[in-house]
């Protein structure tokens, strides 16, 4: 069992630093041509015209869905994260609501009834405990309605854990570099985000960690399940291949109460 678990502060100090080297990171402009058609996808198989983006970061798989039609909330629990998610919708001139909340008081300020909630970049991982797990995705479920569906992922643990490598991906954008490396731990991983930054000629760096736990497709399946989510397909990434425990480097939910329309 885990000892520790991160409390919600943990998360949101750990976001809030990280939020003005997210976009950078994460190639916020570029994504938007190279997932748009999975995406396309899914929306009109599922008929979604209203979602709930969870744990949304700075907002890119929201602003995505609204420039496909749907009407988006989305929530994270760092208010700097939240902060520019409402610079990037006056930017990019679209309606998304954005909420700094936990996912624990997520329905009170919500009226529930989505055609989906999407919970994306391993947000998950940052849940610790199953306990926590089940209320969250309990409340997930209490989100949508009868045929909505929870869109999900998170990184496939069970392949890093055989492989065991110290650094994951290194990342350079304008004067940053970002190392991202895992630390393996009994029960945990340690993800550590190692900024490198030139500025007049001298390299500072600064280094981020937060602790994750390798959730396995098994567990996740048992938490969904008693969380009232009885159809559930695992994919190994968003474009809805098959799911390869061996090689597939994510793993992606596509979970609802009701049968689900197949691919």
């Amino acid at each position: 069992m885990i000892d520790q678990a991160l409390s919600n502060g943990d998360i949101r100090s750990f976001y809030d630093d990280l939020a003005p080297d997210y976009d950078a990171m994460t190639s916020f402009e570029q994504r938007f041509v190279r997932d748009r058609p999975f995406f396309r996808v899914l929306v009109e198989n599922h008929r979604i015209k209203r979602a709930l983006d969870a744990g949304c970061g700075t907002g890119f798989h929201s602003f995505l869905l609204a420039k496909l039609g749907v009407d988006m909330t989305a929530v994270d629990v760092s208010p700097a994260m939240v902060a520019k998610v409402k610079e990037h919708a006056t930017a990019l001139d679209l309606n998304v609501k954005a909420i700094a909340s936990n996912f624990q008081t997520t329905p009170e300020k919500l009226d529930g009834g989505f055609d989906a909630v999407f919970c994306m970049g391993n947000t998950l991982a940052h849940i610790l405990s199953q306990g926590e797990m089940q209320n969250t995705l309990t409340t997930f479920s209490s989100l949508v309605h009868e045929q909505g569906i929870l869109f999900a992922q998170v990184v496939n643990f069970r392949k890093i854990l055989r492989e065991k490598k110290k650094i994951q991906s290194v990342k350079e954008a304008d004067d940053k570099i970002f190392v991202r490396s895992y630390e393996y731990c009994k029960d945990w991983i340690e993800f550590n985000l190692l900024t490198l930054t030139r500025k007049n000629g001298n390299l500072t760096d600064s280094m981020r960690s937060i602790r994750l736990r390798p959730w396995t497709v098994r567990e996740l399946q048992e938490t969904l399940a008693a969380a009232g989510f009885s159809q559930t397909t695992f994919y190994g990434g968003i474009n809805m291949e098959t799911f390869s425990e061996e090689h597939s480097k994510d793993i992606v939910i596509l979970a609802s109460r009701s049968p689900l329309h197949p691919f």
